[in-house]
Order: structure tokens, then C-alpha cells, then sequence
């Protein structure tokens, strides 16, 4: 299933990301087993499992693009051009899917986590860990709908 849901998401970013960017998505299983994890634990239609990886495969490859940014790096402006394409692509790709909330839900930590990089601060980013906190409020929400009607 997650080889599928994995082919399926690479396939839409492709269709969806411009051939002039030249960009090539590449994430193992294994940079992708967070996420995973995440999508068993919710009771999600396969569509919206495919939009959310493939949220996920952008963030976290826009996030290693800027991490390649060093000062003498022969492919410093690439990866910084990359790095904001991928961004403004994630902003993009998450309005097509219909992704709204999740969009102003992960803002602030993913502005606080530019912010920390532009200050050095290169910690780890969780993006599959910000989606799970996203899905439970969402579930909690739903819940309350539910009960009001």
C-alpha cells in the first residue's frame, strides 16, 4: 500500500510541479515512514492520503534544499532557488487539494522554523508531526459538528 500511495503521490507532484523547474523529487520509504505511521492512524480516502504525502515529500525536500545551502557550495543558488520554489509550489499544490486549513495550521512552524535556519539554527523539522497534530483537531472538530447536529 504505502509503495502505491508513494508512486501515486510522486506521479500528481510531477504532473503538477513546472518541467522548467527542473526539479526531481526524490524521498525513500524510509524518509517517508513518519508520515506513514501518521495516515494508519487516521481513517483518511486514499486521495487525501496522496495530497498529504505529497505535502510532505515538498516540505521535506524544500527543507533539505535549503539545508545544502552553504556559504561556498557550487550549488548554492540552486538549492536556494529550489528550496523557495518547493515552497511556493507547497502553498500552490496544497490549494489545489483543497488543503486550506492545513496550510494556515503548519504556518507558524514553518515560518518559525525559517526563521531559526536564518539564524544557523538547523534542528530537525517534523512536518509528519505537525500534519498529526492538524488531523487531531480536525477529528476533534468534526466530532463537535457531529454532536451539534
Amino acid at each position: 500500500m504505502n509503495r502505491k500511495l508513494m508512486e501515486d503521490s510522486f506521479r500528481l507532484l510531477q504532473a503538477e510541479m513546472s518541467p522548467i523547474a527542473g526539479i526531481q523529487l526524490h524521498l525513500s520509504p524510509a524518509e517517508c515512514e513518519q508520515l506513514f505511521s501518521v495516515l494508519e492512524r487516521h481513517d483518511l480516502e486514499y486521495d487525501r492520503k496522496v495530497h498529504l504525502l505529497g505535502i510532505y515529500i515538498i516540505l521535506t525536500v524544500a527543507a533539505e534544499r535549503h539545508m545544502e545551502c552553504a556559504p561556498h557550495h557550487p550549488d548554492l543558488t540552486r538549492n536556494i532557488l529550489d528550496g523557495d520554489y518547493l515552497y511556493s509550489f507547497y502553498l500552490q499544490f496544497a490549494v489545489k487539494c483543497r488543503e486550506l486549513d492545513l496550510v494556515a495550521y503548519l504556518a507558524p512552524s514553518i515560518k518559525k522554523m525559517q526563521i531559526a535556519r536564518s539564524n544557523g539554527d538547523f534542528a530537525d523539522q517534523n512536518p509528519a508531526a505537525d500534519i498529526e497534530e492538524f488531523l487531531i483537531q480536525e477529528q476533534r472538530q468534526q466530532g463537535r459538528t457531529s454532536k451539534a447536529i
